[in-house]
């Protein structure tokens, strides 16, 4: 079965908490220490800059819990919070579905589950209604995507040591190219130079055929952690929302396709720790 499983859990601290930042690592330790899905361990530990997972933060609805640098992220006792995850089926998973109190090194937390949704991969090709809509994405933590992914095939090995950081003001075809990476994961499928054509490609035509309606996009730096000698390490992404118009029919298709997959797994970098959390829908116009 080719579908993706999307969990969510309300999880409460039982006491005063100052969260880590990201907070995903609350849930990233349960599944690395065995309490909650084991089978994911491999998953979360590999380097694959493309696996396809997704960890959330640590939110109340909409707002996530990660720190800019500022202030640390301090949660009272009993309050009410989510947490998603998201992977493909896996033979055998439903027996991992548990919930509990879990101790952490962040505190201790009840987890009870909430929804559970399967979502069949071959189901999203058939994209009904679209024809009278824009596309909107809101993009709830900070973005990181490389416009080095529009670089055709055959240049990116001669500019492979460049590093061009993140955009902040992603393309339509970037954002694009990069869900469409989310969806050839899932098929195990990331690597090889037709891959990367074909990427480059997409993106390249989605921004030919597109029309801007709106947008609300800025900066934003979260930290991510440590390093060796434990200064705090941090990044720079996009965070707001843009609404916009494919105007070719098999591109707005494949685009809608490619975006709804994204909206389970995020789009971009460091998406196993919560970054590139992504809302989609379709608009309708107004007559």
């Amino acid at each position: 079965m080719l579908a993706l499983v999307k969990i969510t859990y309300n999880v409460t601290p039982l006491t005063d908490v100052v969260l880590p930042s990201p907070s995903s690592k609350v849930l990233k330790y349960l599944i690395l220490s065995g309490k909650l899905f084991p089978s994911l361990a491999n998953l979360v530990k590999s380097r694959d800059k493309q696996k396809p997972l997704f960890i959330s933060n640590l939110g109340y609805g909409d707002v996530r819990l990660i720190s800019d640098g500022g202030e640390v992220i301090k949660v009272k006792a009993n309050s009410r919070l989510k947490a998603t995850l998201s992977f493909p089926f896996l033979d055998g998973i439903q027996n991992e579905i548990t919930e509990g109190i879990y101790e952490t090194p962040y505190g201790n937390f009840s987890f009870l589950l909430d929804s559970i949704e399967i979502i069949d991969i071959k189901s999203l090709k058939n994209v009904d209604d679209y024809q009278n809509a824009n596309m909107y994405v809101k993009f709830l933590t900070p973005t990181l995507l490389s416009s080095k992914v529009l670089l055709p095939p055959s240049l990116a090995s001669k500019y492979k040591q460049v590093n061009s950081g993140f955009s902040l003001l992603p393309s339509i075809g970037l954002i694009i190219a990069y869900a469409y990476r989310d969806y050839y994961a899932i098929l195990g499928n990331t690597n090889g130079e037709e891959y990367a054509s074909r990427a480059f490609k997409l993106g390249v035509l989605i921004n030919a055929f597109t029309k801007i309606v709106g947008f609300n996009l800025r900066p934003k730096t979260v930290i991510i952690g440590r390093d060796s000698k434990n200064r705090l390490r941090e990044t720079r992404g996009t965070v707001g929302w843009i609404e916009f118009d494919v105007v070719h029919d098999k591109f707005k298709r494949l685009a809608i396709k490619y975006l709804l997959i994204a909206s389970y797994l995020g789009l971009g970098r460091s998406r196993g720790i919560g970054l590139g959390e992504i809302k989609f829908e379709l608009k309708r116009r107004k007559e």
